[in-house]
C-alpha cells in the first residue's frame, strides 16, 4: 500500500496475511444472497473469492509515524501462537521484516494503540524469544480501552 500523508504524519498498511476468509451469512445473520449476488461484478476477486463466496480479508497494522512518535493500531495474529482457526494456528509470517521494510523496527514503536482485544489485533503485542513470551515493541506504551480491558 502506498504511503497516506495526513499534514505531518505518514500512515502506512503492513499486512500479516490476506486470502479468502468466510462467507458472510457467517457473520450476518439476516444476509441476502441475492442482493450480495447482484453486487458481485464489483467485489469480485478484491473483496470475495470467485466461485466460493468467501470475503477477502485482511489482518494488517497501521503504521502512523508523527514527527515525534512511531504508532502500530493493532498488531495482527503473531507467530507460533495456538489459535482455533485453521489458517490463523501457529502461523510463521515474515510480519516483523515487512515492518521494517518500510522503516518501522520493533524498538521504534513508541506506542501500540489496540482498538479491541481479539486475537487478530493483539498477535505481536509478544513474541516468542528463546522458549518465552517477551514484549515484541519493548520501548512502547500499549494504549487499550479500560472497558475492553476489564471484559
Amino acid at each position: 500500500m502506498a504511503v497516506r500523508a495526513i499534514g505531518n504524519a505518514t500512515i502506512e498498511k503492513v499486512e500479516e496475511i490476506c486470502g479468502p476468509g468466510f462467507k458472510p451469512a457467517r457473520m450476518f445473520p439476516k444476509f441476502d444472497q441475492d442482493a450480495f449476488d447482484a453486487q458481485k461484478g464489483w467485489m469480485v476477486p478484491e473483496h470475495v473469492q470467485e466461485g466460493s463466496d468467501r470475503l477477502i480479508g485482511s489482518v494488517h497494522t497501521w503504521v502512523v509515524k508523527t514527527g515525534r512518535h512511531t504508532i502500530l493500531i493493532d498488531t495482527c495474529l503473531g507467530n507460533h501462537k495456538d489459535r482455533h482457526n485453521p489458517g490463523w494456528n501457529k502461523l510463521n509470517t515474515p510480519f516483523l521484516e515487512r515492518l521494517e521494510a518500510c522503516g518501522c523496527h520493533p524498538d521504534s514503536v513508541d506506542f501500540v494503540m489496540c482498538t479491541h482485544l481479539h486475537v487478530d489485533h493483539v498477535g505481536w503485542n509478544t513474541k516468542l524469544e528463546n522458549g518465552r513470551w517477551v514484549p515484541t515493541f519493548k520501548n512502547a506504551r500499549y494504549l487499550f480501552a479500560k472497558r475492553e480491558y476489564a471484559h
